[in-house]
């Protein structure tokens, strides 16, 4: 399961942040040309140092601190001038590139991943010759379980040692055959099976866990999470950790952190083994952690095709499959029979297959170059079920077509059970209903001012304004907004006994009122633009209909 997170801030920046990221691309190529023209160069330290504050007051993990290393190497690039290393540039570059693409991933995907941006991160930090982060630095360990794992040893401390002796020297011959033979699974038992004895030496003693952690790191290495040079350099640092247990007092030592957070991110990629289930039920992983599997996807969909370059795409197949089914339609009514015509709706069926297929739709793709095999041998008016037939595989793929633009469009999530409704009507039925509700919003907020213009003294203004609430709140709970919808309901419910009451109420009640209606308009509009805020902003709905007198059913804890 991917760590989800809320947008909304980000929604809210994000049009900013690339229009920064875009100036400081062109000002550095302005620099590069013309080693003597500081000012953009200036300007874009300046654009990079709010891109990395606003990053950090909205809290995107990993994409802060890449956005700080690259603030911090602009700096370096205007102190070295035209004597800037290419290293530089090169990280620069891809820290941007990569910062865009990331941020365009986090607001559709609506997670947090950053252990995506390590790599750039590091790169970076590199070539300004700063400690790498390791595979655990973003991984939060708030607590640890209890160090009691296994049976105690009854052993001397001169048993000790030569114990813990034996078991780093067992470890180093694996970590040796290891390397040289690149990752055979005898040498995985070997250093396992060091660690095995590590554990039950240290049982009770916080190390113990950095022992029992490692264990399931090898087993998940032994598994198929794969061994690149960083988490070769992790494999050595259990080494030097075994090498204090030999130490007075060894045993006792504090858990290195850093080491035991690096393994736990290892632990995560892991998809089988027991010890490495058993480490991420006792650790939790599976809150902060994604399989390696799962990893690899989230990395392709972030540096895959961006989402203007599916949206472009998915539009003109949208038009081709519409265009295919209005030609079915004439052909249905026997207007049009022709060989030819059959030949025509079997190669733009191929076509949008193809494009299909490019957009890695490959189900739908081969069930629509199967009914193009079909479609070109038609010589006369095919039966009712072949062209219901096809009319099925078509709805599929102008499905399949929606679905893909959608998770490129922030906050687009439209639940469907029938297979058999087209999603481009629903988007389209949804989109009217968000402009309807805001439109009886709009309403409300007109009568309330000419009834305020009038003093009070024609409450007719309010008369039509409960029922115009009550039915945008069942417009919200078809746009499965129930939070707002309940706000309405209690507005609609104040607005009642208002315009029977018929005296004008004083101006902090009616402000009260409004700040109700003005949230819940907040976020339709949000969903209008495609850049949904949080639900946060209802607790200011909830909380004014309350202070109105009509509090909310169920509201939700603050």
């Amino acid at each position: 399961m991917l760590p989800k997170i809320d947008v909304g801030a980000l929604n809210l920046i994000k049009s900013e942040i690339d229009v920064s990221l875009a100036q400081i691309e062109g000002a550095l190529s302005t620099f590069v040309e013309d080693n003597s023209n500081n000012g953009p160069l200036a300007e874009s330290i300046e654009a990079m140092e709010q891109v990395y504050g606003a990053l950090r007051l909205i809290d995107i993990h990993g994409a802060s601190e890449l956005a700080e290393v690259l603030f911090a190497l602009l700096r370096q690039v205007n102190d070295f001038q035209e004597k800037t290393p290419d290293a530089y540039y090169s990280a620069l570059g891809n820290g941007m590139m990569v910062l865009a693409r990331y941020l365009e991933y986090v607001q559709i995907k609506a997670v947090n991943l950053p252990q995506l941006l390590i790599p750039s991160i590091n790169e970076a930090r590199q070539v300004l010759m700063l400690p790498l982060l390791g595979e655990g630095y973003f991984l939060d360990v708030p607590c640890l379980p209890d160090a009691n794992i296994g049976h105690p040893l009854s052993i001397d401390h001169a048993q000790a040692i030569v114990l813990a002796k034996r078991i780093r020297l067992m470890y180093q011959i694996g970590t040796i055959g290891l390397l040289r033979d690149q990752a055979q699974p005898v040498h995985f038992r070997l250093m396992r099976r060091a660690l095995e004895r590590a554990t039950q030496l240290c049982t009770g003693k916080p190390l113990a866990l950095l022992w029992w952690v490692g264990e399931a790191a090898l087993e998940a290495f032994s598994q198929g999470v794969s061994l690149n040079p960083a988490r070769k350099i992790l494999l050595a640092q259990l080494e030097q950790q075994l090498k204090l247990l030999v130490l007075p007092q060894g045993v006792n030592q504090p858990i290195e952190m850093t080491v035991l957070a690096n393994c736990l991110a290892v632990v995560g990629l892991g998809e089988t083994g027991a010890k490495v289930q058993e480490v991420q039920r006792a650790f939790d992983l599976a809150s902060s952690c994604i399989s390696q599997t799962q990893l690899q996807i989230q990395h392709n969909s972030m540096f895959g095709p961006g989402g203007s370059v599916i949206k472009t795409v998915a539009a003109v197949l949208k038009d081709e499959i519409a265009h295919i089914k209005d030609v079915l339609d004439v052909v249905a009514r026997g207007s049009q029979q022709e060989e030819e015509s059959y030949q025509t709706v079997a190669e733009d069926i191929k076509k949008s297959s193809q494009t299909l297929t490019m957009l890695g739709l490959n189900d739908v793709s081969q069930a629509m170059r199967r009914q193009a095999d079909i479609v070109v041998k038609w010589t006369d008016l095919p039966s009712e079920q072949a062209l219901n037939v096809l009319v099925d595989i078509l709805l599929q793929a102008d499905n399949a077509v929606a679905t893909l633009d959608k998770e490129m469009t922030p906050g687009a999530q439209t639940v469907i059970n029938n297979n058999r409704i087209s999603l481009h009507q629903l988007d389209e039925a949804r989109t009217m209903l968000v402009a309807e509700s805001r439109a009886g919003l709009s309403l409300v907020k007109r009568a309330v001012l000419s009834y305020l213009e009038t003093k009070g003294e024609d409450p007719m203004h309010l008369t039509n304004i409960p029922a115009t609430l009550q039915s945008t709140s069942g417009g919200l709970e078809f746009l499965l907004i129930p939070r707002g919808a309940q706000i309405l309901r209690s507005a609609a419910s104040f607005m009642d006994a208002w315009s029977t009451s018929k005296k004008m109420p004083a101006m902090n009640i009616v402000e009260t009122f409004a700040d109700a209606i003005a949230c819940v308009d907040y976020y339709l509009e949000s969903l209008e633009i495609n850049k949904p805020v949080s639900e946060n902003v209802f607790d200011i709905g909830e909380d004014s209909v309350a202070e109105l007198g009509y509090p909310v059913n169920n509201r939700r804890a603050a």
